[in-house]
């Protein structure tokens, strides 16, 4: 006796009405790339409001958001931007896509610290710029880069704590998401709800 088969929305998408299509590697690869970007552009707009770039506060604003960093401490990283960055050139969506594709790539950023890096020193924009490309193919430009080490860069001596980034990003994903999801579902338990419910039509 046969299954009884729910479509869903994303199913259908996936394999086709019936769900006896087959999704192809490129295929799942251009839709997670066309999502990701999506959610990218509107995190970029909830800032640029109709602008083609937003502030580098602005770009610290977004950074910290979901950490776990006290208020007055990023108060303290905005200022430090504020001050070191006094002439505003604005952070482009491509300049923010890049970077944030970059996050998603933090592991293998980690592992090429550890592995350029004696005694788990600080390290200068230079190198922060060359490892990022190293370890992702993603060349992050000048400008990106200085900006984060304004907001991270406490004593202002031109270097990072990269173990202290890595970790302070890592949070800032998976808080950020789990709060994201809150937002668009209503609360976390009603998210949850919704997963059991497309898993249950699956089979």
């Amino acid at each position: 006796m046969e299954r009884e088969f729910c479509d869903t929305t994303l199913l259908v998408h996936f394999f086709g009405l019936g769900g006896k299509e087959v999704l192809n590697y490129d295929d799942f690869h251009r839709f997670m790339e066309n999502l990701q970007t999506e959610v990218i552009q509107l995190e970029f707009t909830d800032f640029s409001k109709g602008m083609k770039t937003i502030s580098e506060e602005d770009f610290a604003r977004i950074l910290l958001r979901y950490t776990v960093l006290e208020k007055n401490e990023v108060d303290e990283c905005i200022r430090r931007v504020r001050e070191r960055m006094p002439e505003e050139k604005g952070v482009t969506f491509e300049e923010f896509k890049k970077f944030c594709q970059f996050l998603n790539n933090l592991d293998d950023f980690q592992i090429a610290m550890r592995m350029y890096t004696f005694a788990e020193q600080a390290v200068s924009q230079e190198e922060f710029q060359r490892a990022v490309k190293i370890c992702t193919g993603t060349h992050l430009g000048p400008h990106i880069v200085n900006t984060v080490f304004q907001i991270f860069d406490a004593d202002g001596d031109g270097h990072l704590s990269h173990r202290e980034f890595i970790s302070i990003m890592k949070d800032r994903i998976h808080r950020g998401a789990r709060a994201h999801l809150i937002t668009q579902q209503g609360n976390w338990s009603a998210f949850k709800s919704c997963i059991k419910n497309e898993m249950k039509s699956m089979y």
